[in-house]
């Protein structure tokens, strides 16, 4: 909107010491728009009864996150030999693909079997990371809507209508996810394991860990967590979460399509996968607690009474050099997703990166906090 000349020169010549934006918003204030310090409370306080456009800028949320948690599939090795199409996760190479899906499927592994580890899964990371770094699209959730009850009509055709129900979604449906593939097909692999897991608990092949049968609960299913993040990708705007889902599909027989004009397959550059998803939660207060309680459970260390011990916050300036690297708990005062590293890690890796940093303004205490 341009503004009237006259109104700029004199906010100009008595601007004095004011800052440029201090002088803007003295010009705004003289118009119909309002001062812009004011402009989001004022839209909120009354009616623009002069209609001119607020100087307010349009939302803009980021994607943000998704974390999957991971399943607890029972992988020992007596487990495996009961079935030939398991007889591959029996390698012994640490490194390997199938060692990774393995221990990425059967977390309970690591403190079981010491032996079956790898150095690329994590075992105090509740989430599946090569899901999360590799989502391209997500779509399926459902809206928020209120049932309701109309009146049947009178003589004079007059009815009424009401909410006679409840608005919370525990209802089954079906959440699509996109993910980029990487070089060995991980991702189909890794289905492909989960699928046919499940299908040989439910015919009697495969048994569950003891605590599952006791309790008769599932231990294949996955929570799909989703945190919409500020531009700043540190508040979260909006959070929500399946109460728990699986998936239903590996598209597996794409990799046997044949083409002779294509050298290359690209029907695997990308995978499709369903996952039949319960309950629907949305920014309920409780899903930060319940994120931070599953970190914990997976990491005990991460526990508020431990935390201060083992890990160190990331400053928010020092996260790009920790990429890949760190914790997540949500702070429950100011909603931050916050980043924690362990000390250790901390004192051998801030060091190399220090001088590249040089003299970037960091909030907060950027010294090395050491051992305690």
């Amino acid at each position: 909107m341009a503004l009237p000349q006259a109104l700029v020169e004199k906010a100009l010549l008595t601007g004095g010491n004011s800052s440029v934006a201090e002088i803007v918003s003295k010009v705004f204030l003289t118009s119909s728009t309002g001062a812009i310090d004011d402009a989001i409370g004022n839209t909120f306080f009354g009616i623009n009864h002069r209609q001119t456009p607020a100087a307010i800028q349009n939302n803009k949320d980021y994607f943000g996150l998704t974390f999957f948690t991971r399943p607890d599939l029972n992988l020992s090795d007596a487990n495996l030999r009961t079935v030939r199409q398991f007889s591959p996760l029996l390698n012994k190479e640490s490194k390997s693909l199938q060692r990774i899906i393995r221990c990425t499927l059967g977390p309970r592994l690591a403190k079981d079997s010491p032996a079956v580890t790898s150095p690329f899964v994590d075992p105090g990371s509740p989430f599946i990371s090569f899901l999360s770094n590799h989502l391209l699209s997500m779509s399926g959730w459902p809206d928020m809507e209120a049932p309701t009850y109309t009146s049947p009509e009178g003589i004079y055709k007059e009815a009424f209508s009401m909410i006679d129900g409840v608005v919370r979604n525990m209802t089954t449906y079906d959440i699509t996810a996109n993910f980029r593939n990487l070089p060995g097909d991980p991702v189909t692999l890794l289905f492909m394991t989960w699928l046919h897991y499940a299908s040989r608990t439910y015919l009697g092949e495969m048994v569950p860990y003891p605590n599952y049968i006791v309790r008769n609960e599932y231990d294949y299913n996955t929570r799909i967590y989703r945190l919409v993040l500020d531009p700043s990708k540190r508040f979260i705007q909006k959070i929500a979460a399946c109460g728990a889902a699986f998936p239903t599909n590996a598209p597996i027989g794409a990799a046997f399509n044949f083409e002779a004009d294509k050298p290359l397959n690209q029907g695997l550059d990308q995978v499709s996968i369903t996952f039949r998803a319960m309950g629907a939660e949305y920014n309920d207060p409780i899903l930060f607690d319940e994120f931070n309680r599953t970190v914990e459970d997976f990491n005990p260390a991460m526990e508020a009474k431990f935390r201060s011990q083992y890990y160190t916050q990331i400053p928010y300036a020092a996260l790009p050099i920790f990429n890949n690297r760190g914790y997540p708990h949500i702070n429950l005062n100011s909603g931050e997703l916050e980043w924690y590293i362990g000390i250790d890690e901390w004192n051998e890796r801030f060091p190399r990166w220090k001088e590249l940093i040089g003299d970037m303004p960091f909030k907060g205490k950027m010294s090395s906090p050491g051992k305690k």
